[in-house]
């Protein structure tokens, strides 16, 4: 990569992509590791299906997608990588205190201020990113920043399993507090510190120029232009905004509920369980994220403004064998089928990534990381997890139809998905075809041949 004019030096744009890649690990660990606990916890705290849905989803989503708002219009208008730092110290320090909660009353409390500080995440990175790398390396460096993330999800089962199996035989007991404490109450606390760590790293990073067409010349958009560039654009940003909520419904409700899966449908310790997924996931994730940083930046996508949106249409139908998982013949098939999520996964977040980043000013781009961290994990972390939840207690009435309550609740999420981004790529054909202003910001991002001088 050879530097492009404005944009920072290639050597400082690595680095905070390198340090951004240790955030999003971090930021999905802390979000993932209650995943791999379901079983421990809810032995230990004596609580239910519902209640574990509502620590997954409710819990967290609400402040993160409500917090997110406020926290993206910041991004837009202050120094970045302050706000960010920031919100790890504070994400960090409650995954801590998650780890020491006495009962579900603390347990959402702390989850509560876990969504606040991990809200600050993907609006200051994205926007980071956008003005660190030029749009013909754009795919590849978010998609490596989202690599962690999908890394962290096996990791974070990989650290459980191992977690699961050590501190009964006194490995941790060194470590203050340590000793006789349960072990899912170590790994939270593992993870929580790791936190503190990246927080200092990121301090150290200098704010990137920003770049590109704003809606406003200096000091940010104001509430009512940033409004009205939305609604104006609204047969687009609308269906795209859904279509990524349905899909995040499916995801996160598959997500929380693996392991569970593979514990009651097949017989699996939450140890092995964690170590399967962990493991299988890893490799997943890595392809899935690594695929998809390559399918954006290829000349085939850089040349047309709709094939983005194109594949959108087809990445949800292609996740219907996870949905399945509970069909599969063993143990191991099962865990493939759940895995091939983290494959798919990343890829329809670094393609709406990339259409947000070429479809957005300049001083609105946090701000519409933060809408569709609203639309997937308020909508998609809520009931996600609690649909399944809710259809196995009342369709099924045993814990074990979690696997069919998985199916029959993604499915149809998966299908309305693809139906919505195919709407939103009509809207976008209309809006090039009649030059409206969204036309006029993506050639301003990415001029292409034949784009009016």
């Amino acid at each position: 990569m050879t530097a492009a004019t404005g944009y920072p030096r290639p050597a400082a744009a690595w680095t905070l992509l390198g340090v951004l890649f240790l955030c999003s690990i971090l930021n999905t660990a802390d979000r993932a590791v209650l995943n791999f606990l379901v079983e421990p916890i809810r032995h230990d705290l004596k609580i239910s299906d519902v209640q574990i849905s509502l620590l997954q989803g409710l819990s967290f989503s609400l402040f993160y997608a409500l917090a997110g708002l406020p926290l993206g219009f910041c991004a837009d208008r202050v120094a970045r990588t302050k706000l960010l730092t920031a919100g790890i110290l504070v994400w960090s320090l409650a995954t801590i205190a998650t780890g020491l909660a006495p009962n579900f009353s603390a347990l959402f409390g702390c989850r509560l201020v876990v969504g606040i500080g991990e809200a600050t995440l993907p609006p200051c990175a994205m926007s980071l990113l956008s003005d660190s790398f030029s749009p013909a390396w754009r795919g590849r460096s978010m998609s490596l920043y989202l690599l962690g993330g999908s890394m962290a999800t096996g990791l974070t089962g990989l650290l459980v399993g191992w977690v699961l199996g050590a501190a009964p035989r006194g490995v941790f007991d060194f470590l203050p507090g340590a000793a006789g404490a349960a072990p899912w109450r170590i790994a939270l606390a593992g993870v929580g510190a790791a936190g503190c760590v990246v927080a200092a790293a990121l301090a150290w990073q200098r704010e990137p120029a920003r770049h590109g067409l704003a809606l406003k010349a200096s000091g940010g958009a104001a509430v009512r232009e940033v409004a009205a560039y939305l609604a104006a654009n609204a047969p687009v940003f609308l269906p795209l905004y859904l279509g990524f909520a349905a899909f995040s419904v499916a995801t996160y409700g598959m997500i929380a509920w693996a392991a569970p899966v593979l514990i009651r449908k097949f017989g699996l310790s939450a140890r092995l369980a964690g170590q399967d997924l962990g493991f299988y996931y890893l490799i997943a994730g890595i392809a899935g994220a690594l695929l998809a940083g390559q399918l954006v930046d290829h000349r085939r996508f850089l040349r047309g403004r709709e094939t983005k949106l194109t594949l959108l249409i087809f990445l949800p139908l292609a996740m219907f064998p996870a949905a399945a998982a509970t069909l599969a013949p063993s143990a191991l098939a099962a865990t493939l089928q759940l895995a091939w999520m983290l494959v798919i996964g990343p890829m329809v977040t670094i393609v709406m990534l990339g259409v947000l980043a070429e479809m957005m000013p300049n001083d609105i781009r946090a701000l519409s990381v933060s809408l569709l961290g609203l639309a997937g994990t308020m909508i998609g972390g809520v009931f996600g997890p609690l649909l399944i939840a809710e259809c196995t207690q009342r369709v099924f009435k045993n814990p074990a139809g979690v696997g069919h309550a998985m199916l029959l609740v993604a499915a149809p999420c998966l299908v309305l998905a693809a139906a919505l981004f195919w709407r939103a790529r009509a809207g976008l054909r209309r809006g090039l075809a009649q030059n409206t202003t969204l036309a006029s910001v993506m050639r301003a991002d990415r001029p292409l041949p034949g784009d009016p001088s």
